[in-house]
């Protein structure tokens, strides 16, 4: 029931049939499923029938199903006071970038979107008792701590709309590196803490920490030979984690790699079992800076430079199929108007690298993090790129905060329980 009798909006005397104030509950939860979070929240309030349908973990499945997907990403903003550094972790629209003013900036010949992010404690990490972001499924942000007194290391979920945090959870002793995902078969969320020679995974439905296998190639940047750190923590897709590696080697140097040895390592959260991937059947030549996977509206992606005149971005339609691969993008250096990092001769740290981050579909706009620095309001910092591949056009992203854009993840609101 909606309304309470007598408090229909469509009654003018306040009597009504009780038949016309009784609403199937499915009928009802269809209606509300596509509604936005925020309002969800506040209509929890109006009476108990309404508070118990949305609190229902089917009806947060049924809106999670409904919802769009892509509109936002989490940023990391850093930020300096008396009291030391602050970071934090905030959801941004991503219609908030394309939307905000731009100037267009002289002597450098871009365009720029500049937007504030206020300084509120409900995002900063310290106050979670945290200090970085493990990942992001849907609508659940894992969020990672440690003690320095002693070697101990926990993570929560965060639901931000919700407003709801769980507890520490998955003490760990040594040193792991932590991703997270969603086991679709099996309904459950699960964390998986790895190494170069031990992976774990944590069931958030028996909260208990399990071996299993370790990779049977381990991937590309635990060994911090020639990487970004946290560009390759693996990225959930499809039920699944995918991490970038090399076959037969694990210490290397970058102009030893042969196109053969790129592999893909799939772990299936379901099965607990791995799989390898191979690239696209395009990626013909080793790229003078590593390649990358990400996802890109829900598709598992590989990208690459293309000699020193190129971008590409792969998507894999269908998840597993090495058929499906198909090429999204190939974006020229000129329409980027980049001309900085992409010779031959420069060291492999001063190459350009670039992540692609989220997609507009809407607005035919991809956002991309870069390793370069430009030269935003006055100082040099690394930025993000929007390139509109239908109209060649580009602009660069700047925020009130230092962002790190190598961190930043997908993300979309939800009422899914961190419990």
């Amino acid at each position: 029931m909606i309304f309470p009798p007598g408090k229909s909006p469509h009654s003018n005397s306040g009597v009504v049939s009780t038949s016309l104030l009784i609403l199937l509950d499915e009928l009802i939860a269809e209606i509300l499923s596509r509604l936005p979070v925020k309002t969800l929240m506040q209509m929890k309030c109006v009476c108990k029938s309404l508070k118990t349908l949305i609190s229902h973990p089917f009806f947060a499945k049924l809106h999670l199903h409904r919802s769009p997907r892509n509109t936002h990403v989490l940023l990391s903003p850093i930020w300096y006071d008396a009291a030391g550094i602050h970071i934090m972790v905030v959801p941004i629209p991503v219609s908030r970038w394309l939307e905000s003013p731009f100037e267009y900036y002289e002597p450098y010949s871009y365009r720029l979107r500049y937007f504030d992010i206020p300084n509120d404690p409900c995002y900063i990490l310290r106050n979670m008792d945290c200090n970085h972001i493990v990942g992001s499924c849907n609508g659940l942000i894992c969020l990672g701590g440690g003690s320095r007194s002693w070697p101990k290391h926990w993570f929560r979920l965060w639901n931000p709309v919700t407003n709801t945090l769980s507890e520490k959870l998955g003490n760990l002793t040594n040193y792991f590196r932590l991703t997270f995902g969603y086991d679709i078969i099996n309904d459950i969320y699960k964390v998986v803490a790895f190494s170069a020679n031990t992976v774990k995974v944590f069931s958030l439905r028996d909260n208990v920490w399990r071996d299993i296998p370790s990779f049977p190639i381990v991937p590309f940047d635990i060994h911090r030979i020639h990487c970004r750190r946290l560009v390759d923590n693996g990225v959930y897709v499809s039920g699944s984690i995918n991490w970038l590696a090399i076959r037969d080697k694990t210490e290397y140097e970058w102009n030893d790699i042969t196109i053969k040895q790129f592999v893909i390592v799939s772990l299936d959260l379901a099965t607990e079992t791995y799989r390898q991937l191979l690239p696209p059947s395009g990626f013909v030549e080793v790229p003078p800076v590593e390649p990358s996977v990400s996802v890109l509206m829900d598709c598992l992606c590989f990208s690459h430079r293309f000699r020193e005149t190129h971008f590409v971005i792969w998507k894999m339609m269908e998840f597993g199929v090495q058929e499906s691969w198909t090429q999204f993008l190939k974006i020229s250096f000129q329409n980027l108007h980049i001309d900085y990092g992409i010779g031959d001769s420069l060291a492999y740290y001063a190459q350009l690298f670039l992540l692609p981050l989220c997609v507009s579909e809407s607005s035919n706009t991809l956002v991309m993090a870069s390793n370069q620095r430009g030269l935003i309001h006055g100082y040099h910092r690394r930025h993000a790129i929007l390139y509109n591949w239908r109209d060649n056009k580009v602009e660069q992203i700047a925020t009130s905060k230092q962002i790190s854009w190598f961190n930043t993840n997908d993300y979309v609101e939800s009422l899914v329980s961190t419990s």
